[in-house]
């Protein structure tokens, strides 16, 4: 019996429990008539899930605003994606800094072109995407039209295929030659092929950085370099004798079933001496809390806003919108609320996510 307290926490910003069924929609990215969700490979599954329903905890779970439902779409399928309806069409955002520039456009009117090949360029989209999906941080600042709020915390580590000696033991040191393309860098007397994802791509910054390469430093085969630009995410791209960033959120969860598996013959690597980024094995592979916590390769992952739209000082502020990115609200987006199997904390769990190190939001001016 579900109580009318209960049904009525879910009456503004609601999550579905066990027992209340809303119908999911028959196709993945249905058009939005309420909020539409753009950006990171990283956070699709995950925040898919509780746009359009999950009962992957046992309990029906499904995040909405005043009975309406959101509209999540993925980081890759068709050059193009229309989110509202009567809306535009336009280029898919791939990625998180795709997605953070669609919602800027989005903000400011100007003339919007996605990463994707194919797509519409060039389209105005104001009005369009209403939250981006990120799985790094931007850069602080008081000033900033945007607000980038913690969602939950993930990890990076890598992914490989083949049987050189030490290829699934590689160090950061060693990482930071190989994608630097060090002539003839070897593993075990074999020569390792490094992957990074397309640009644009959360992960790609955020693991370039972690082992000191910059974007001029690491050449791409299309430069003239050794790495191979491929879709993020995808370990059935990699080669024999090969390494690409990973995720360690995506792997788990295409290993417990919760996101579709990508990992073709490859193997997780750590990125931490002596700490693996999981434990047990298929569906009962969970995140290993010591890797997520490790202060360089452990991250928090954010959903990013328009700041006015959820400050009640500003003319545009939208009271939905803010409570369905408000962590303290426990049937939002952002809570890490997962002591039951009808919250959402605990759907993040299964998709291989644990609560953010902060749940303090910030600003961050928009995506030029």
């Amino acid at each position: 019996m579900i109580s009318k307290k209960a049904i009525a926490l879910c009456a503004t910003v609601g999550v579905t429990l066990s027992g209340i069924a809303l119908a999911v929609p028959a196709h993945a990215e249905p058009v939005s008539n309420s909020y539409s969700i753009v950006g990171s490979d990283t956070l699709e599954d995950v925040v898919g899930a509780l746009a359009n329903g999950s009962r992957i905890t046992g309990s029906t779970v499904r995040i909405t605003t005043s009975g309406s439902t959101l509209g999540s779409f993925d980081a890759t399928g068709s050059p193009y994606i229309t989110t509202k309806a009567s809306g535009v069409r336009f280029g898919r955002p791939n990625g998180s800094g795709d997605g953070v520039k669609a919602l800027s456009r989005s903000i400011d009117g100007a003339a919007y072109t996605s990463g994707t090949v194919g797509g519409p360029a060039n389209v105005t989209i104001t009005g369009q995407v209403d939250i981006a999906r990120s799985s790094s941080a931007g850069t602080s600042n008081t000033n900033g039209e945007l607000l980038y709020v913690p969602f939950a915390r993930d990890a990076i580590a890598y992914a490989y295929k083949g049987s050189a000696s030490g290829i699934g033991a590689i160090t950061p040191t060693q990482m930071k030659s190989l994608y630097e393309c060090s002539a003839g860098f070897q593993i075990g007397g074999v020569t390792v092929t490094p992957i990074i994802p397309q640009a644009g791509s959360g992960t790609r910054k955020d693991f370039i950085s972690k082992i000191g390469v910059t974007e001029a430093s690491m050449l791409t085969v299309a430069e003239g370099g050794c790495v191979v630009e491929g879709q993020e995410h995808d370990a059935t791209t990699l080669t024999n004798e090969s390494v690409m960033p990973m995720a360690v959120s995506r792997w788990v969860a295409m290993n417990t079933g919760a996101s579709y598996d990508k990992r073709g013959t490859g193997t997780l690597g750590s990125l931490v001496s002596g700490v693996a980024p999981v434990t047990g094995t298929g569906t009962a592979m969970v995140p290993n809390a010591a890797y997520y916590s490790n202060g360089t390769w452990g991250r928090d992952t954010y959903l990013v806003v328009e700041f006015a739209r959820v400050d009640p000082t500003n003319a545009k502020y939208d009271a939905k919108l803010a409570a369905l990115v408000d962590p303290a609200k426990v049937t939002s987006l952002t809570t890490s609320a997962s002591v039951l199997g009808s919250q959402p904390g605990a759907v993040k769990k299964k998709f291989g996510m644990l609560a953010p190190s902060s749940t303090t939001p910030f600003r961050v001016l928009k995506t030029a």
